[in-house]
């Protein structure tokens, strides 16, 4: 993501600069140079400003653009191409909670070697802590975490745009999201070749036996294979204090009979709130203000057959 030429390009970005005076300055190919401002545009970090023949680069005033330049100066020696990373970046978004190494790897789709290693270098500089075999981001370096967060909203903010101007975001982490819009997602015509969109919440049920009328449709995008649990956990998010959502998803949960939910709670930083249904599950009587008084779960359940 941020390489060594793009940092180096960044850093010398004191005052609005022609790509051909970063590439002497630099000592790098005018082309080097042109593709990384590039990059670093398409991600939010630059604008280019264009002044009679001359385009001049200079940093943008995007949120995670300008805590990078506070990073910069906070940090001069630390070695930014390799702490941020796409996968440095993407494993940083879930730490804001304790986590093992296996439950990383499992929550981003990454590599668990990928994991180990990422991790253990962001402990290094002490943006990674450890306690119990669970690691988390240090609450030491506001900056940084701020910069992770931002950035991946600017990112989830600009493919959301790029899909439709009436998506509304649910929920967001990293590089996942969770979005609804009124009109169905077109494959072909939104360049979804990586399959990374895929339908999911109330509007798989049918799958499985359910019936769930509702012009909304709702997408999570991931490079992950959804599986069953994460459609359960997505009907929650849809609105996690509704009645009638948390009614859906345990109906759906019984069609499906998972060991697995409060794992997939606790990835989704949902684990109480998952604790809660199974128990009113488990004792048939109203436990919150979220559930249905039984009676009423069950007759809406028993219309979705």
């Amino acid at each position: 993501m941020l390489n060594s030429t793009k940092i180096k390009i960044f850093k010398n970005l004191t005052r609005p600069t022609t790509i051909s005076e970063l590439a002497t300055v630099l000592e790098l190919d005018h082309s080097t140079i042109s593709k990384a401002v590039n990059s670093l545009k398409n991600d939010g970090f630059v604008v280019k400003q264009k002044e009679g023949k001359q385009v001049y680069v200079n940093h943008s005033d995007s949120l995670h653009s300008q805590l990078l330049v506070d990073i910069v100066i906070e940090f001069p020696r630390l070695p930014l191409s390799e702490i941020f990373t796409s996968s440095s970046l993407h494993i940083l978004s879930v730490l804001e909670n304790p986590r093992l190494i296996i439950d990383v790897a499992e929550i981003t789709g990454l590599n668990r070697q990928t994991v180990s290693s990422t991790v253990h270098e962001l402990a290094k500089y002490g943006i990674v802590l450890k306690n119990k075999n669970k690691y988390f981001m240090s609450e030491r370096h506001p900056l940084i975490k701020n910069f992770v967060n931002n950035y991946w909203k600017y990112m989830t903010n600009k493919k959301l745009k790029m899909i439709s101007d009436d998506t509304v975001l649910i929920w967001q982490r990293g590089p996942e999201f969770l979005f609804k819009i009124d009109t169905e997602f077109d494959d072909k015509k939104k360049k979804n070749k990586k399959k990374t969109i895929h339908l999911t919440a109330i509007n798989v049920f049918h799958k499985y036996g359910l019936r769930v009328m509702s012009d909304t449709r709702y997408y999570f995008h991931s490079k992950r294979k959804l599986k069953a649990e994460d459609y359960f956990i997505h009907t929650i998010l849809i609105d996690p204090q509704s009645s009638i959502y948390n009614s859906y998803a345990l109906g759906f949960f019984a069609k499906i009979t998972s060991a697995e939910l409060l794992k997939f709670g606790k990835y989704y930083d949902l684990e109480d709130h998952v604790k809660t249904l199974l128990e009113y599950v488990d004792i048939k009587k109203k436990n919150s203000n979220f559930v249905l008084p039984w009676n009423e779960y069950k007759d809406l359940i028993r219309d979705l057959q």
